[in-house]
Formats: C-alpha cells, structure tokens, sequence
C-alpha cells in the first residue's frame, strides 16, 4: 500500500468516532467496483426488490420523488434490452460529430477515450438483471434525484454481495419506441441511467482504489 494511500486511511480511521461494520457506507464503497461480467445463476429471494427500495428511499429535493424503476429480470427482456442498448450506443458513435458541435465533452480527450473503449461489444453484460430509472423530465431536481437514487441501489447491492454496474446507454431508449413499450414508460418520464447486478464472479472484498490524494480531493474552509 502506498504511503499516502497508509496515510489517508490511518486519518480517517482517527477522524470516526464509531466502530465500522460491514454496513458502514466507505466500508460498502471499498467494496464497490464496476462490473464487467457476472456468474451465471439466480439472485438471492427479495434481492431486486430489496436493491429497488433503496432506490425508492433515496432523498429528492422537496421530497417531490420524480423517479420510477423498472427491474427486469425475465431473460427475454433483458435479451432485448441488452439489443436496445447496443443500438443506442451504436447510433451514438455514428453521429458523434453531429453531437460533438453541441456538447463540447465530446472534444475531450479523456471522455473520448472513455467513449472508444466502450465502442465494441455488448453494453450490458450477459448473466444481468437491470433496474431501468425513469426520471420525470418535467422538473429539475429530477437528475439529481435519480442519481442518489443509483448510488442507493449500488450500496445496497453490494451489502447483499452482488456485483454491479452503472450503464448510461439506456438514456437513448428514449428515441427507440419499441423499448419506452416495453419498458412501459409513463407520459413526462425519461430512462436515466441503470444499475446492472448479478452474482459476483468472486467475493466482494475490499481493494485499493486509484484516488486522487484527500487533500487534493478536499477543500477546508
């Protein structure tokens, strides 16, 4: 372990004035990573249902609660899902020129680069069960809502041991009528952005992660 990284944890284990248990949110954090494949097999019983309510629980702005989930487990819809996300990525990269005049993240090197390492193969991995978030479009507060919602779903997801990952492909279902069908989307609601769990391919354990230093990351005022 690197000297800072010793560091950092040595000040925040001096900083808690509780003991950490395996429900402890940074201990859940360690343990969280994005997944890229999953084991075949099924869920352990109420776990989507356990993983959806976090989501259902998560704070909104004014308490308004403008986001809604969809949690697809049966194999032929997520078949088609996983069909429907490809083309939303596929139809993406093929008009990223267009988009790159509106959205200047599309010049960023980094975020191109992010970009091109998703460009072959599947978007959503085999073996998944997806929880789909809808956002009501016609209020503000609902992106931020819907991503505390996301960070909801993973935690607990990892505190049940299953992997997961975020997928942001699923924001293009919306041009593609034949999934906003599917997926039963109501009037005013947009697909945001989903978490992907399954069976870990091994234990959740806790690992090192690649952080900026705290105190580059951090500002006292």
């Amino acid at each position: 372990m690197r000297q800072s990284t010793r560091r950092a944890v040595a000040e925040l284990n001096a900083q808690r004035e509780y003991t950490q248990d395996a429900s402890d949110a940074v201990a859940l954090l360690a343990r969280t990573s994005h997944a890229s494949a999953f084991a075949p097999g099924a869920l352990p019983p109420m776990a989507l249902r356990r993983i959806a309510e976090a989501g259902r629980l998560a704070p909104s702005l004014y308490n308004t609660q403008p986001v809604r989930f969809v949690i697809v487990r049966d194999r032929a819809a997520y078949a088609k899902l996983r069909a429907g996300c490809n083309k939303s990525r596929d139809t993406f990269m093929k008009a990223r020129g267009v988009f790159a005049t509106l959205n200047k993240r599309l010049k960023n090197p980094a975020f191109v680069r992010g970009l091109e390492r998703q460009r072959a193969g599947d978007v959503l991995p085999e073996h998944g069960y997806a929880i789909v978030t809808l956002h009501d479009d016609r209020l503000t507060e609902s992106v931020e809502a819907a991503s505390c919602a996301l960070m909801a779903m993973q935690l607990e997801a990892t505190a049940l041991g299953l992997a997961s990952a975020l997928c942001s492909w699923t924001r293009g279902l919306s041009f593609q009528k034949e999934m906003v069908a599917m997926l039963g989307v109501p009037a005013g609601y947009k697909p945001f952005t989903s978490l992907i769990v399954g069976a870990p391919l091994a234990p959740l354990v806790p690992s090192e992660k690649q952080r900026r230093p705290f105190d580059d990351a951090v500002t006292w005022l």
